[in-house]
């Protein structure tokens, strides 16, 4: 049975790989920011398992002091991590740069890029040990350079993470610990749907473009987890929705009536 740590675990993306995880029969350690998130997801996991099978603790990411303690907190409950998942994440307000304060901008740095780093950093060091162990980190929209009109930030902090975890995956090559990219591509989270629910009139084109791309978190999760628990190859970049996906989703657009929004807003 396998030991997997999740940063970011209690909402989206994060709460859908724990679940899923789970449901494999892993044992899941995860952090949440609050603890009023981390509670909610510990009460909705327990609806479906047995809490032996997860635990949960309030962790800022953006702290090496408390990412020891995850990781502490972790091994002594679990025992040895064999796959460590760096997933969490915040995005800024959709609207031109000069319009953001410092603090949002930097907010956004400091959690999807800063606070992988040292996940990464937390978790070679405890695999290094064990000599044995998976890190994955998150990467999202500008992962690949595509751009979007005020999203500058995050999509730069995307870029780097991908840039990071490529150039970590060659630096251990032929090490025991091994690293790798997940690109979970448009999923419907609060992430993406807040400005939506605040602007759905303005919102209009993109949630065309979300109705056509966007896919909803369980199949993400069961596609992503399903790559992990298979995957043995260092520097793997893991992505649910190709090139070619993506096409035909496009293709097929004017055919399918396809509305996966509506009921979130």
């Amino acid at each position: 049975m396998k030991h997997v740590v999740i940063t970011g675990g209690s909402r989206g993306i994060g709460f859908g790989l724990v679940n899923e995880f789970i449901k494999n029969g892993c044992s899941v350690t995860f952090c949440a920011r609050s603890d009023r998130t981390l509670n909610e997801a510990l009460d909705k996991l327990s609806e479906s398992w047995n809490s032996k099978m997860f635990k949960g603790i309030v962790c800022d990411v953006t702290r090496m002091d408390e990412l020891a303690t995850l990781s502490d907190f972790a091994t002594k409950i679990f025992g040895q991590v064999d796959i460590w998942i760096n997933n969490a994440g915040v995005s800024n307000e959709e609207v031109p740069f000069h319009n953001l304060s410092p603090d949002q901008f930097l907010s956004v740095i400091e959690t999807n890029l800063k606070g992988v780093m040292l996940g990464t950093h937390a978790a070679l060091n405890i695999m290094k040990s064990s000599e044995s162990g998976f890190i994955y980190n998150m990467g999202g929209l500008g992962s690949d350079g595509r751009m979007i009109k005020g999203l500058a930030p995050y999509g730069t902090t995307k870029r780097a993470v991908e840039y990071f975890t490529m150039a970590l995956a060659k630096e251990i090559k032929g090490d025991p610990v091994k690293i790798g990219l997940l690109l979970p591509g448009m999923v419907i989270t609060d992430m993406i749907l807040d400005p939506v629910r605040q602007d759905p009139l303005g919102s209009k084109r993109f949630i065309r473009i979300l109705n056509i791309l966007a896919e909803e978190v369980d199949p993400v999760a069961e596609f992503l987890v399903n790559r992990i628990l298979e995957n043995n190859n260092n520097g793997a970049r893991i992505s649910f929705m190709s090139a070619g996906k993506m096409m035909r989703k496009f293709v097929s657009a004017p055919f399918v009536r396809r509305d996966i929004v509506a009921k979130y807003l």
